[in-house]
């Protein structure tokens, strides 16, 4: 009797011994699962931040193949061209190799918290049109705002140099031109603007045309 006890004994001993092991092999192989799992998560996010430099870069060298292939054309046909650095805050009128004119600029952007990067994207552009006078006409719901009848004749709405001297369409939402006038409410304005003072936005107005190349970086 006391034999088949022990031997019951030793057998329910290997059993339990078995399972533990069976229990910690278990246990070993979810925390080398676990740990593969974590190395591949951060395998995936090093190619995907890889990827994402790539893509700038490439970004980047096709913007410069595109201002070198514009200036090529400009050095060519002898045209005017501007640079927008974003970085100095300074705008480049330029013929060919030579500077005729750099100055510096502000910028201001309709939409509050928006980041002036994505406001103000690198990019290369043409101008679009320009106006050598900006004039603005006050329209009806200002009027209504300030609780008067809006004027039917057009001249009462005018408000002459509401832009300053001039003004340089770019597309994309973007113009350059001078300082508002005080006659113009904020609520007014549409678009994103580089505001440049009045002589040097002058001069870059008389010396672009439509399909002027520009260049923001």
């Amino acid at each position: 009797m006391g034999r088949r006890f022990n031997s019951f004994l030793a057998v329910a001993a290997t059993v339990v011994g078995g399972l533990a092991l069976v229990r910690l092999a278990d246990a070993v192989g979810k925390h080398e699962l676990l740990r593969a799992a974590r190395e591949a998560d951060a395998d995936a996010r090093s190619v995907a931040g890889i990827y994402d430099s790539l893509q700038s870069v490439k970004a980047k060298l096709e913007q410069d193949e595109q201002y070198l292939n514009y200036r090529i054309a400009s050095l060519s046909r002898r045209e005017p061209y501007l640079v927008i650095n974003r970085g100095e805050r300074r705008v480049t009128l330029a013929v060919q190799d030579k500077t005729i004119l750099e100055t510096r600029f502000r910028f201001r952007q309709i939409r509050e918290g928006q980041d002036e990067y994505s406001a103000l994207p690198r990019a290369t552009l043409e101008v679009l049109s320009r106006q050598a006078r900006t004039v603005w006409f006050r329209p009806d719901w200002l009027y209504r705002l300030e609780g008067v009848v809006p004027p039917a004749d057009s001249t009462e709405r005018c408000v002459p140099n509401a832009f300053g001297a001039g003004a340089i369409f770019l597309g994309g939402n973007i113009v350059i031109h001078g300082k508002v006038s005080d006659e113009v409410p904020a609520e007014a304005i549409d678009h994103n603007y580089i505001e440049l003072d009045s002589m040097p936005l002058k001069s870059v107005v008389a010396a672009v045309k439509p399909g002027t190349l520009v260049l923001i970086k």
